[in-house]
C-alpha cells in the first residue's frame, strides 16, 4: 500500500511524539534509519521499531522516543511496537521534525514455515546458482528445440550453477495454460535483450543464449557463456522453507550475507507439470509439459521492476530473516505441483539490481544454505 511522506508530516504537526533528550544522546541530524526485529512474522506476534540518527562523531545513536512512527494507512503508531491482526505486506516509515526514514516492509503470515537450521554456521562460501529465463509460448513452433536444449544443459555438470524458469508470456503465447499476468510483466522486462522466441536470458543483465536445433552444439556453447558469470563463491546463501494451501504458498526465507552491501530480495511462484497438447512444433511427450513456468511475483511487481524490494544492507556475516505470500489467483493452478525460487540482487557497476544467488525449494519442502564444494 502507498502513501506519501507529505501527508504523513501534515499529520505529524497534530500527533506530535516529543521525548526530552538525555545527556547520553549526543545533537543528531540527518536521514533517519528505521529498523524492526523482524520483517517475517505470524499472525498475532509484535514486532518493535528502532529509529536511529547520525552524530557529529559520525555514531548513529537511538532516537525513537524523538520520533513518529506511521503505519500503511498513515495513522499515527501508539508506542513503537505494533501487533498484526490481518495477513498481507505492511509498510512503515518514521518522521522526526522534517526529516524521514526509509521504509521498512513487514510480511505477516497465517503460520510461518520453518528455515531449516544452518548446517555449517561457520561458512561463508556459498555456491553460485544464475538465473535462467525462457522465453517461449504454446504457438512457437521453435520452442520444442529449446526444451530440449535445457533438459540435455540439466543432465551437464553446469546444472548446480543455474536455475531454470520458463515465461510463457508475449506474441506465442495466446491461448497457452502456463500465461500468467507475472509472466507478462518479466517478459516486458526483458522486451529488447533477445531477438526472437525462445529467448534465453541470463539474470536480469547477463545477457542471452541462443537457440540451436542440436542438444550438443547447445549444451557446448551454453558451458562457453556460462562458466565466466559463475564466481567461485557467491556473496550470499538462501536458505527457505515453502507451504501452500489451495489459496496461498507462504516462504520464510534467511539470506546469509559474505559481502556487506545492500539487497533486493523476492519470490517466484513457479509451477511444474502443465500440461498443453496444443504445444506448436512438439514431437515428444517432453514438448507438451511446462516445468518451471512461472506463476506469481511477491509484492507490488511491473515492467520495470521484478527484483522486489529492498532489504537494506546486510553486514558482512550477519543474516536477515524475510517472509513472502505468494497468492494462488486461478483454481487451474495447482499447489501440490510448486516451487519457489528466492531471488537476492544488488546493484552492479552500471547501479542496476542484477541477481546475486538464486534458491528453489518445492512447496512442502525445505532448503538449506547450499556452500560450494
Amino acid at each position: 500500500m502507498k502513501f506519501t511522506k507529505l501527508f504523513a508530516l501534515i499529520c505529524a504537526a497534530f500527533a506530535f511524539v516529543a521525548c526530552e533528550n538525555t545527556e547520553k544522546v549526543p545533537e543528531t541530524s540527518g536521514s533517519l534509519v528505521l529498523k524492526v526485529d523482524s520483517t517475517a512474522v505470524s499472525l498475532g506476534e509484535t514486532v518493535t521499531f528502532t529509529i536511529e540518527q547520525k552524530a557529529e562523531d559520525g555514531a548513529y545513536y537511538d532516537v525513537t522516543s524523538q520520533c513518529v512512527i506511521y503505519d500503511n494507512d498513515t495513522n499515527v503508531i501508539d508506542g513503537h511496537t505494533y501487533t498484526f491482526e490481518a495477513t498481507g505486506t505492511y509498510s512503515f516509515f518514521a518522521t522526526k521534525g522534517s526529516e524521514n526514514s526509509n521504509y521498512v516492509y513487514i510480511t505477516v503470515l497465517a503460520s510461518m514455515p520453518e528455515v531449516p537450521a544452518d548446517p555449517q554456521p561457520e561458512n561463508f562460501g556459498f555456491n553460485h546458482r544464475i538465473l535462467l529465463i525462457d522465453h517461449t509460448g504454446m504457438n512457437c513452433p521453435n520452442c520444442p528445440y529449446m526444451t530440449d536444449n535445457l533438459l540435455a544443459l540439466a543432465e551437464s555438470p553446469m546444472h548446480k550453477h543455474y536455475n531454470e524458469i520458463t515465461c510463457h508470456a508475449g506474441g506465442y503465447a495466446s491461448g497457452d495454460p502456463a500465461n500468467s499476468p507475472a509472466a507478462t510483466a518479466l517478459d516486458q522486462f526483458n522486451s529488447g535483450k533477445f531477438s526472437g522466441y525462445p529467448g534465453l536470458c541470463i539474470n536480469f543483465y547477463g545477457g542471452k543464449i541462443d537457440n540451436y536445433a542440436s542438444t550438443s552444439y547447445f549444451v557446448t556453447t551454453a558451458t562457453q557463456i556460462l562458466e565466466p558469470k559463475i564466481k567461485e563463491h557467491a556473496d550470499v546463501g538462501i536458505a527457505l522453507a515453502a507451504e501452500g494451501d489451495p489459496e496461498s504458498v507462504y516462504c520464510a526465507v534467511q539470506i546469509k550475507s559474505a559481502a556487506s552491501r545492500e539487497y533486493k530480495a523476492v519470490a517466484w511462484l513457479l509451477e511444474n507439470q502443465i500440461y498443453c497438447p496444443n504445444q506448436a512444433g512438439a514431437t515428444k511427450d517432453q514438448h507438451r509439459i511446462f516445468n518451471h513456468a512461472l506463476r506469481n511475483i511477491s509484492g507490488e511487481y511491473s515492467r520495470n521492476n521484478v527484483a522486489g524490494e529492498s532489504v537494506g544492507v546486510i553486514e558482512e556475516g550477519q543474516t536477515f530473516d524475510c517472509a513472502f505470500e505468494l497468492p494462488i489467483v486461478s483454481t487451474k493452478w495447482a499447489v501440490e505441483n510448486m516451487e519457489v525460487l528466492v531471488i537476492v540482487s544488488a546493484r552492479d557497476e552500471h547501479n542496476r539490481w542484477e541477481v546475486v544467488n538464486t534458491a528453489l525449494c518445492p512447496v512442502g519442502g525445505k532448503t538449506e544454505f547450499e556452500y560450494a564444494e
